[in-house]
């Protein structure tokens, strides 16, 4: 069977298409290293023209391909690198938008969607549940570019990754009771989509602890690479066969292999082949499902279902607003709070990506207003990516969200802090006539001229980026040529074989310091 999936998703996505597809994706993200342009918005854009100029065969985007091929490798590298350090201080809003978020969302957007068009509740309750999957993965570049409160990141990163999960299990518990027929028992509805949940947390867990486990064994940086992408694909195999949330399983197994397998049973350069592995594969995932959410859009379709389009926009961004703004309102942590200009960037960065679409081309060929849910759902998803998406840096700078001052700054601030009760001391020594005058001018001149160059260095900083950025980019170069020189040295037979490990492992772990930084 998955064989048989794989070689259909092969034959829709062949050779001369991928190879086509890669370059055009290496082409745009060169591009957009000197075009202020985000990188996934720039690869929908390139794909909405390829779509209608027919430049390139169009590979079609099946349900298979996105969930089965590219959603683990996007979950588990995203859940891999998700500090627990990082979830501890965003766990209640977190928790809340991704899981009662969820369940508000689908059922304002079947409100407002059944009140502007008169579409069956059941169906636009489906089609909340669909659109409520958020993909935000080009805010979350920007905010990393434009060095926002990493605590900011966490919570739009977490939401999107937990709320993936609820998202699908609400669909599919949706989509079997309407097939099923018959009165709708909600009862049995909430209870199915809490053990699914559930159930794909704990699957996800027990792979991710026993995995942890099994690679403490050894340490061989290319076994222990492979154990991750089974992990990642057999978590998600694993609970489709038990019929549980594999989202949620997926996500569970790589935020415990990444928080405790990884720093307790692998080396720093077993963790660093990993992290490198799971990053490449990420962004060629994310490429190609950017370029393919371009090629599917239909002009023609998207005007003939224009109405249910510009509704179902509406009733998304009236769901979002109440999910956003209504929950944060029952997170009143003073030790942690969620101020409203965050608030603001996380109404307007709820985007929606290939996930929704994923569900909405899974729906059954005879189902009802089939048609019409997909169109609708690929037409909202175009609209988050196009327009929150290309307008959330003006909002960020309108906003002024930005991270604390860089450290070199902080430290410029205590130095201050110090001179100033230094130069307090100085004076009570010469009022106790330790030293003679001549001595405590020289002792005051000097504390002065530190304290200007202090305060000079501190309004350079103001006047530029942050040169903390720079000086991390610079020591990492570094780093890194000097594991590519101890890897020439290695095949040169120059020193000992052990030395030379034993450098590597000091310089990758000063390598992943850096990287976390």
């Amino acid at each position: 069977m998955l064989g048989g999936v794989i070689m259909e998703s092969a034959s829709n996505l062949n050779f001369y298409i991928l190879f086509t597809m890669l370059v055009l994706a290496s082409g745009v993200a060169i591009v957009t290293k000197w075009v202020k342009l985000p990188y996934s918005i720039a690869l929908v854009i390139v794909g909405l023209v390829i779509g209608v100029t027919r430049a390139i065969p169009i590979a079609i985007m099946t349900p298979e391909l996105i969930m089965l091929i590219f959603l683990p490798a996007l979950l588990f590298e995203a859940s891999w690198h998700l500090k627990l350090e990082n979830i501890k201080a965003c766990v209640k809003p977190v928790s809340l938008l991704a899981t009662v978020g969820v369940l508000i969302s689908a059922l304002v957007v079947a409100s407002a969607l059944t009140y502007l068009t008169h579409l069956d509740f059941k169906l636009a309750l489906l089609f909340g549940a669909m659109i409520s999957a958020t993909d935000p993965i080009s805010v979350l570049s920007l905010f990393k570019r434009m060095r926002v409160d990493p605590r900011l990141y966490t919570l739009l990163e977490g939401e999107s990754l937990l709320n993936d999960g609820t998202a699908v299990a609400l669909f599919r518990v949706l989509l079997a009771s309407i097939i099923a027929g018959g009165e709708t028992s909600w009862l049995r509805i909430e209870l199915e989509f809490l053990m699914i949940t559930a159930g794909g947390v704990l699957l996800g867990a027990a792979i991710g602890n026993f995995a942890s486990r099994l690679t403490s064994l050894f340490d061989d940086h290319l076994l222990e690479t492979t154990l991750t992408v089974l992990v990642a694909y057999g978590s998600y195999l694993l609970a489709e066969q038990m019929h549980v949330s594999s989202v949620m399983a997926v996500l569970c197994a790589g935020f415990v292999m990444g928080n405790f397998g990884s720093k307790k049973g692998m080396s720093a350069t077993t963790r660093l082949a990993v992290s490198s592995f799971w990053e490449y594969a990420a962004f060629i995932a994310e490429s190609l499902v950017f370029l393919l959410i371009g090629m599917q859009i239909q002009f023609s379709l998207l005007m003939k279902y224009a109405p249910f389009i510009a509704a179902g926009i509406v009733a998304v961004l009236v769901a979002r607003m109440f999910v956003v703004y209504g929950l944060m309102l029952l997170v009143r942590d003073k030790r942690n709070p969620v101020p409203l200009s965050w608030q603001h960037l996380l109404f307007w960065g709820g985007l929606r990506g290939s996930l929704c679409m994923a569900m909405a081309l899974s729906l059954p060929s005879d189902f009802p207003s089939r048609e019409m849910l997909v169109v609708t759902t690929f037409g909202v998803a175009l609209f988050t990516l196009l327009i929150p998406g290309l307008t959330m840096e003006a909002v960020v700078r309108i906003l002024g969200v930005a991270r604390p001052a860089g450290r070199r700054e902080t430290q410029l601030h205590a130095e201050i802090s110090e001179l100033e009760t230094e130069k307090n001391n100085l004076l009570q020594l010469k009022k106790a006539r330790a030293f003679g005058k001549l001595e405590y001018q020289e002792r005051l001149a000097e504390i002065e001229k530190r304290h200007e160059e202090a305060l000079r260095l501190i309004e350079n900083i103001k006047g530029q980026t942050d040169d903390d950025s720079e000086r991390l980019h610079i020591e990492t170069a570094l780093v890194r040529a000097q594991r590519e020189c101890l890897i020439q040295m290695s095949k040169q037979d120059i020193s000992k074989p052990s030395l030379i490990q034993e450098y590597r492992e000091a310089l990758d772990s000063r390598h992943l310091e850096l990287e976390s930084k």
